[in-house]
């Protein structure tokens, strides 16, 4: 059986064609597919690139708010130190004063307890020298009593 150029025509036409079309067809199915896919992805991604700049405002806006009350606490702290520092100063130099004063008292306390070792030096050498005279009137009248 030898089919003729006309039969193989008839044949391709009713058995391959409507394959050939369903294929067809089934591939514009997915290209329709990949196209809806697409802009969903793209959608999709659109939407989180909003959220991320969104995100990314709210976090720069945080960011420039902690770093503006930064500043104001740091200029705080600028104008308080130097406060600080004076109120150190006079408590130093408050207690340089007590340390003065109390040098002085001290300086005091030591000319005086001077001035009376002093004086006890004075009577102990007067009571030294009384002593020495009595021993010497002490010597002549045992002297002249043995004499007389």
């Amino acid at each position: 059986m030898v089919m003729s150029a006309t039969d193989v025509k008839k044949l391709i036409q009713e058995l391959i064609v409507p394959e050939l079309k369903d294929l067809k067809q089934g591939v514009k199915l997915l290209h329709m597919d990949i196209k809806r896919l697409d802009e969903k992805i793209d959608l999709q991604g659109a939407r989180l690139e909003e959220k991320i700049q969104a995100y990314g405002a709210r976090l720069d806006e945080k960011i420039d708010a902690s770093g503006v009350r930064l500043d104001e606490k740091i200029d705080a702290l600028r104008h308080e130190m130097p406060t600080e520092f004076r109120r150190i100063d006079e408590k130093f130099g408050l207690v340089d004063d007590k340390i003065d004063s109390l040098r002085r008292e001290m300086q005091t306390e030591f000319r005086r307890a001077d001035d009376r070792f002093r004086m006890v030096d004075e009577k102990i050498d007067l009571s030294l020298h009384v002593r020495e005279r009595l021993v010497a009137l002490e010597a002549k009248m045992a002297a002249y009593e043995r004499r007389n």
